[in-house]
């Protein structure tokens, strides 16, 4: 008899998980799971998640293999085509059929071990165990030594490798060598969960609930009839699915008389969920393109006993104008399956980067259309979950990323309803996000002992669709030149990029700022980033720069000369402190008070003195600007020089303002006491009147 193939869903079906196979590896998930905040105490909630298998009706995977796309693009593997071995395609196999003798497993492991180790300390590694490789050297031996001891192409080993650290990978990789723990759902509209334990009990299924956060999910340990055969099965009181693809319908958080779509339904297993927490009202969309697997759906609706769904089999992204508006919609999206590796091995050497991106266009197609479906005016939803059981970044927060540039939408928490999963990644590389994806949650097979997910939640904001999606900020200035710009005639002709604007004269900048305050030191600052922005791209700042290049002169040098010449009157244009003439005078007509004697004697001095000074310096300022006015007329171009001497005649009259403003204040004398001679009699004449 020929063994049955790893990964099968009707083999799990026919001999589930043992407590053997989930024990030899669950401890190694503990410190995953203390950065979840799970105590050791809390781990029964986590041990019993598990993957799903597909018996009777069902065809395919539930765990997100459910959606379909578009001719010609990339499909997700289904779990019911043909399975290969965990080693196929490796290069251990390429080893042994080109007759070359391969490394023993044994050193490949302990390789992995020391390279991981070293790459977690490596200054460590550098100067204590003599590591004379370098770092870079090192990781494409533990890429090469991955690929070759689990099966994986050297493409997606190095993705995971650099995705995780090189421990966290190892650990992913071990974890999609186990089996999943087979997992079933009680449908609360024919059974409660704890009679339905005890009736499989009575036919020697053993299961126990997966954990306190979900109140319908059990796990199998181990049973004497096939699972997916039983009286209970075929009338409907619960259905095989794993526990992972629980939470985006948990998060979803369906409510009666709603009308909810599922854009992706097959096999059924979500959408008989939703319609089990609808308490069968409202109105269901149940979706998929392929009229095979809608059969799927059709038979696990009757068989759970729903009567609110609608089966469609339709393109989702042709949905826009065919459905009314809905409460909520789940997008379970087609992806590349590398969070289901333990069920489908031939994920290892038939994805890679390329294909994540890929995939990635056809989802963000999908989510808009969902979003696009969604009221966002409706009393009780308005809500979008998109998940995927991928774990490639490019499915996941690139996708989310997308939709909130592209839509009025924004994310929300699901934390109320599922409260365990790490956050989603808000950076990644050289990839930056929305500081809000940490409100998505992933969820991974060597943390929480369940197939690899990702679910995102929206808030839809506003039915209008935005002309032009939003910026994120950080990325305006990134340019890309890739090969679609390497045309024949490009590759012949003489490329001129657009000259780097410069950086300013820091030093002539902060000669002129002396003086001045916060507000007139931005403005003179800003003046000169623009001249030297002006400089440099325009075409007549172009020929200016270049006449400037040739006497050894930068750009940035001229841009602050020019702000220097503007700074004058700029500052004109802030209120001064001191009081003018013509308030003086005002003031004049009110009575004031006598002024209090000072405490020193040189006040006149100082203050005639500052004001000269203050004089002379303005004089200088607009000589000095004048000056340098008159040599940029004779090499600048017309246009440039026009604009110079527009700015110097601006300088100069409003230097000519200020220093007549500082003569003023010179000649007129500062409030100093009156003698005692002079006092006398106007405090007489001041008593005389008071009596």
């Amino acid at each position: 008899m020929a063994p049955k193939k790893k990964g099968s869903p009707k083999a799990d079906a026919k001999a589930p998980a043992t407590k053997e196979i989930d024990e030899d590896w669950l401890g190694d998930a503990s410190d995953g799971e203390e950065n979840l905040g799970f105590s050791a105490s809390d781990d029964d909630d986590v041990d019993g998640e598990g993957g799903e298998s597909s018996t009777g009706e069902e065809s395919g995977s539930d765990a997100g293999s459910d959606g379909e796309i578009g001719e010609g693009a990339i499909m997700p593997v289904d779990d019911d085509g043909e399975a290969t071995g965990p080693r196929a395609g490796s290069k251990l196999l390429a080893k042994l059929a080109s007759g070359e003798q391969p490394a023993d497993l044994s050193t490949i492991k302990q390789r992995i071990q020391d390279a991981a180790e070293k790459l977690s300390d490596w200054r460590k590694a550098t100067k204590e165990l003599g590591e004379k490789r370098s770092r870079t050297e090192v990781m494409a031996g533990l890429v090469s030594d991955c690929s070759t001891y689990y099966g994986y192409a050297e493409e997606l080993a190095e993705y995971f490798l650099n995705m995780f650290n090189p421990e966290q990978a190892i650990q992913f990789f071990e974890a999609n060598e186990k089996a999943r723990p087979l997992t079933i759902r009680t449908n609360s509209l024919k059974a409660r969960r704890q009679t339905l334990i005890q009736t499989l009990q009575a036919r020697k299924v053993q299961a126990e609930p997966v954990g306190s956060w979900s109140k319908v999910g059990l796990k199998v340990f181990e049973a004497a009839v096939p699972v997916g055969a039983t009286p209970e099965y075929l009338g409907g009181q619960y259905m095989i699915q794993s526990a992972s693809s629980f939470v985006p319908v948990m998060a979803l958080a369906p409510q009666q008389d709603e009308t909810i779509l599922d854009m992706a339904a097959a096999p059924g297993g979500k959408t008989t969920y939703i319609g089990q927490l609808m308490k069968n009202t409202g109105t269901l969309y149940a979706n998929d393109m392929k009229k095979e697997r809608c059969k799927a759906v059709v038979a696990n609706v009757h068989r759970m006993g729903l009567t609110n769904v609608i089966a469609l089999c339709m393109d989702g992204r042709k949905l826009g104008g065919m459905l009314p508006r809905m409460d909520r919609v789940l997008l379970d999206a087609p992806c590349s399956g590398s969070g289901i590796i333990a069920r489908d091995p031939a994920v290892k050497i038939k994805r890679g980067s390329k294909d994540f991106e890929e995939i990635s266009r056809v989802q963000k197609e999908l989510l808009a259309t969902a979003i696009d479906l969604v009221d966002a005016d409706s009393k009780t939803g308005g809500y979008i979950v998109y998940s995927t059981c991928s774990v490639a970044v490019e499915e996941n927060e690139a996708v989310v990323q997308y939709a909130l540039n592209a839509r009025n939408v924004k994310l929300v928490s699901f934390s109320s309803a599922v409260n365990f999963g790490v956050e989603g990644m808000t950076k990644y590389r050289d990839r930056r996000f929305h500081p809000s994806m940490n409100l998505c949650r992933r969820y991974y097979p060597h943390v929480h002992n369940m197939d690899g997910f990702f679910v995102a939640k929206f808030k839809k904001l506003s039915n209008k669709i935005p002309e032009r999606g939003r910026r994120q900020r950080g990325t305006d200035d990134i340019q890309v030149w890739g090969e679609e710009h390497w045309t024949p005639e490009m590759m012949e002709t003489v490329v001129d990029f657009q000259p780097k604007v410069p950086a300013m004269d820091k030093a002539a900048l902060k000669k002129a700022s002396k003086g001045l305050n916060k507000i007139e030191r931005k403005k003179l600052k800003r003046a000169a980033q623009l001249a030297s922005r002006a400089a440099a791209t325009t075409s007549v700042g172009a020929a200016a720069v270049e006449a400037q290049a040739a006497e050894g002169q930068t750009p940035a040098a001229a841009g602050a000369q020019a702000a220097i010449a503007k700074g004058p009157a700029l500052t004109s244009s802030v209120p001064s402190s001191s009081s003018s003439p013509a308030k003086k005078e005002k003031r004049g007509a009110e009575p004031e008070e006598e002024p209090q004697p000072p405490t020193s004697k040189g006040v006149k001095r100082k203050g005639a003195a500052s004001a000269g000074n203050k004089a002379k310096k303005a004089a200088a300022a607009a000589a000095s600007a004048t000056q340098q006015t008159e040599e940029k007329e004779e090499a600048a171009p017309p246009a440039a020089a026009a604009a110079a001497a527009a700015a110097a005649k601006t300088a100069k009259a409003a230097t000519t303002k200020k220093a007549k403003a500082a003569k003023t204040a010179s000649t007129t004398p500062p409030n100093t006491a009156p003698s005692d001679d002079k006092a006398g009699p106007a405090r007489k004449k001041k008593k005389k009147t008071i009596e």
